[in-house]
């Protein structure tokens, strides 16, 4: 873990116990303002995907709502930047209905909150994969004093079998996670987002045009502070796939920075619309790839280490995906899972092959039905209303 990680793990931690629970209490002089609504993340300097459909649905209703948002990328942004951000946040914090977060966001944790105000929590994962939270060693520094998840009143999750493992992840008090739904799964279900983003992506690639798009989307390794990724040769996955494909790779959010030279300029989800065969390994975006009932490998050199060191909810062969450990097996396992989906050309799929995936989503994905925002909007204006 380098230096000027820690240095802002520090500054960042300073600020959260010692500063900006006077700041708030001194901002809550102010009285609640009915019906204000504060988007705010620290991993975007702009409105997060995760965010972006709640956000459009909520300001198109007729409710007078105020909408504030604040976003910074604290892991990019000086000390000060970071320090400026979160007294602005806390200010808005001190008098807001509703807070909406989508990933761990300190300064929310940071103090008391006034129990009118409700924090949202819509995380920007679906499923119950990887352990991750408080029950693995990976996510949050051994330095960090409190607890990252306080003050959440309701995180949203996919399905009733995940209410369990965010429960524990969050160390949240019972009721807290339901399963609405995850909403930015929701425009998956909209036939023109689809296709504007195939629209997009064949304007960005035109060189894809009549080819098999396979797309390695792998999670990184490690913390935030310390990331890796296992090894793949795209060039000669590409070479012994041959030129009716084309093979391309999208890391998670934090190495784009570091693999801009190699990774796809679209993000993930914006490439599922086009994806013919997704390989990935133990990233939540399986589970909304598998909402577009495409085939699916899972490429886990490493899934016996992985599983010893952070663990899983789930059964891993679970998941309705072709495991392979060696590289040199990549490529006979793309063309038989896309040959098994097509079933050697016809439209129809394999009957069992749909019976796991069926089961599948059901199980981790069945309050992804494009309805989430709305079944969100309820508590808000609920809340709002109450307070």
């Amino acid at each position: 873990m380098n230096f000027k990680f820690l240095l802002k793990q520090y500054v960042k931690m300073f600020a959260q116990n010692m500063i900006l629970p006077i700041w708030y209490r001194i901002c809550c002089r102010q009285p609640v303002q009915s019906g204000l609504v504060v988007f705010a993340d620290a991993h975007h300097n702009e409105r997060p995907a995760s965010m972006r459909f709640l956000y459009e649905k909520l300001t198109e209703r007729p409710e007078k709502l105020s909408v504030y948002e604040t976003y910074l990328d604290y892991q990019r942004s000086s000390p000060g930047a970071v320090i400026r951000h979160m007294f602005d946040f806390m200010k808005w914090y001190a008098r807001a209905d509703c807070v909406i977060i989508c990933d761990n966001f300190l300064p929310a944790a940071s103090c008391r909150k006034r129990k009118e105000t409700r924090v949202i929590q819509l995380w920007h994962a679906c499923g119950a994969l990887k352990k991750f939270g408080y029950d693995t060693t990976d996510d949050i520094p051994k330095q960090y004093r409190g607890n990252v998840f306080r003050n959440i009143d309701l995180v949203t999750v996919s399905a009733p079998k995940c209410v369990d493992p965010f429960a524990s992840a969050m160390r949240l008090a019972e009721g807290c996670a339901q399963p609405l739904g995850v909403c930015r799964t929701d425009v998956f279900f909209q036939e023109d987002w689809k296709e504007r983003c195939r629209k997009e992506f064949y304007g960005l690639y035109p060189q894809a045009a009549g080819k098999k798009i396979v797309l390695w989307a792998p999670t990184f390794r490690g913390n935030p502070g310390s990331l890796g990724l296992p090894g793949l040769n795209l060039e000669q996955l590409q070479r012994r796939l041959g030129e009716e494909w084309l093979v391309l790779c999208r890391v998670h959010p934090h190495m784009h920075a570091d693999f801009q030279a190699t990774d796809c300029k679209l993000p993930t989800d914006r490439l599922f619309p086009v994806v013919d065969v997704l390989i990935a390994d133990y990233s939540s975006l399986i589970y909304e790839y598998l909402l577009f009932d495409r085939p699916l490998v899972l490429y886990v050199p490493d899934l016996e280490h992985y599983r010893g060191k952070r663990g899983f909810y789930c059964d891993y062969s679970e998941i309705p995906g072709r495991q392979v450990r060696e590289e040199q097996d990549l490529p006979e396992a793309v063309k038989q899972e896309y040959n098994l989906y097509h079933q050697q050309g016809a439209e129809e799929k394999s009957p069992l092959l749909c019976s796991r995936r069926e089961e599948f989503l059901s199980n981790y994905m069945s309050s992804c039905d494009g309805r989430a925002s709305e079944r969100v909007i309820e508590y808000i204006c609920g809340t709002s209303r109450n307070n």
